[in-house]
């Protein structure tokens, strides 16, 4: 069972942004959470409802989100499996509110977390064809180790990538 982290001390993100607030997804989250995905990637990308429900309920989801002024503008979700591998299912952030840090954000705490339960490795996927997500995740030394062909549907490869932990 993984422990739940405590209150997250984000004085350099509310310095940095002002009325920020990151903080643990709540199941009253649903509706504004599943919009944000809705309307970050296209049909057939973008989670179904049950799809999402089902990550957001595990018993070893990481779930964050970023409010500004009480709208949910940028969420992470993340598991740990049975092996101690780390998942990055999913990081949406508002298209207005991309390239101000929120996503930074979002990563370094689901990567906290993932180190406070003792991850060994995190992987995430990402459509081959999103440049400006992949060198995000390689800024943070994840590595491209194998194409995953029609992942994200005929003829729509993904990377599987992949970050070692440091014990």
């Amino acid at each position: 069972m993984i422990a739940r982290s405590p209150p997250l001390p984000f004085n350099d993100l509310t310095e940095r942004v002002g009325l920020l607030q990151l903080r643990d997804f709540r199941m009253a989250d649903f509706e504004s959470v599943y919009r944000l995905d809705q309307a970050c990637f296209e049909p057939g990308i973008a989670y179904e409802r049950s799809e999402l429900r089902r990550f957001l309920s595990l018993s070893t989801a990481q779930s964050i989100v970023v409010e500004l002024e009480g709208r949910i503008v940028g969420f992470a979700v993340g598991y740990i499996s049975v092996r101690q591998f780390g998942h990055v299912v999913t990081l949406d952030v508002a298209q207005e509110h991309r390239r101000r840090g929120i996503g930074t954000d979002l990563l370094l705490e689901l990567l906290r977390r993932f180190g406070a339960a003792f991850v060994v490795e995190v992987r995430l996927e990402v459509d081959m064809g999103n440049e400006t997500a992949i060198s995000f995740y390689e800024r943070f030394g994840f590595q491209r180790k194998r194409r995953l062909a029609d992942y994200y549907g005929p003829n729509r490869p993904a990377w599987e990538m992949r970050l070692k932990m440091k014990s």
